[in-house]
């Protein structure tokens, strides 16, 4: 069963709940809809205004349909509206939806949730190392991208394998992972299922994770997942069109699950919540960048022991925030 991590910490930075509690009318925008825990939650919320609006987005299409049934047969009225797009497009999104609109509500607050949920890991794709005949696919929406991990870990220069691992992935031994994968290949090994990646990185990497708490495999793996959806690249894209798209006094609210997630967050929210972004070395301001946030969360906030031991999956979990000062 999933369960959506800092439900209730994350909604109520989502939806700028004020002293009274009360969600105000305006539309609030699931990035990443998935199975659609934190928008339920906000839509069940006992205080809120009559106009207030769910817009999910989720860019598996699987994941989507299945969401679809689900909360058409839930969710009665029209409070929900769902979009089979994906969240770096989000600008593109809102604006479509907003021209679609008879009241003409604003953007009142944009959710972020990223990294897979547990439907990904039974997709039949890739994305778990313990479904071992699994095919190396990790793609997010097949009908679209071509690339796949098994493309990347069959025809990638090892350079380039050894630059997604290390920075991607945060991989201590990359240079030696990808180097053991051009070996097998110039052998004739040819990496088709989940296995086949397992058995290089059983050989290289279980002897230092030992100790860990996490599984050898599992910075590989993200590497490659996020290589093959262009995450890094979609979560920048994202962040700066959901700060195109809030109205002023609107939040932004994200949930990472690694430091790479996290530091592309936190860098976003710091440029942005700041008059001047040139070089400390220059004698007067020339960039011309006026401050657009206000940063919510100094630190990030982390689920609670009772939370990661009730859904160990939340252990990683980072939250952030930051609310639109004005409108660009």
């Amino acid at each position: 069963m999933h369960i959506p991590v800092l439900e209730e910490k994350a909604v109520e930075l989502w939806a700028s709940l004020d002293k009274q509690e009360t969600v105000k009318s305006g539309i609030y925008i699931d990035a990443t809809f998935g199975l659609g825990g934190h928008s339920k939650y906000l839509l069940d919320y006992p205080k809120k205004e009559k106009n207030v609006i769910i817009v999910g987005i989720d860019r598996d299409r699987n994941q989507y349909r299945v969401s679809k049934v689900k909360f058409k047969k839930e969710i009665k009225d029209k409070k929900l509206f769902l979009y089979n797009e994906n969240f770096a497009n989000i600008s593109e999104i809102v604006s479509s939806f907003q021209k679609k609109q008879k009241n003409k509500l604003s953007v009142r607050g944009i959710l972020f949730d990223f990294g897979i949920c547990t439907d990904h890991l039974k997709s039949g794709r890739g994305f778990s190392f313990r479904e071992v005949n699994d095919p190396l696919d990790m793609r997010f929406s097949p009908e679209e991208d071509d690339l796949t991990a098994a493309d990347i870990l069959n025809d990638w220069r090892s350079e380039e394998l050894e630059k997604i691992f290390r920075e991607l992935g945060e991989e201590r031994y990359s240079r030696k992972v990808a180097a053991e994968i051009r070996k097998n290949r110039e052998e004739g090994k040819i990496f088709r299922k989940v296995n086949d990646l397992l058995a290089i990185l059983k050989k290289t990497l279980a002897f230092s994770y030992k100790k860990q708490k996490i599984h050898y495999a599992t910075r590989i793996f993200q590497a490659l997942r996020m290589a093959v959806n262009q995450e890094k690249k979609n979560i920048e894209q994202g962040l700066k069109g959901a700060l195109e798209s809030l109205n002023s006094e609107g939040r932004i609210t994200a949930i990472s699950f690694h430091s790479g997630e996290d530091r592309l967050v936190k860098n976003f929210f710091r440029r942005e919540s700041k008059d001047c972004v040139c070089e400390p070395n220059l004698p007067i301001c020339v960039c011309g960048h006026q401050k657009s946030l206000q940063i919510i969360t100094r630190k990030p906030l982390a689920p609670s022991l009772e939370e990661i031991q009730q859904n160990p999956n939340a252990r990683s979990a980072k939250l952030r925030a930051a609310q639109k000062i004005y409108n660009l």
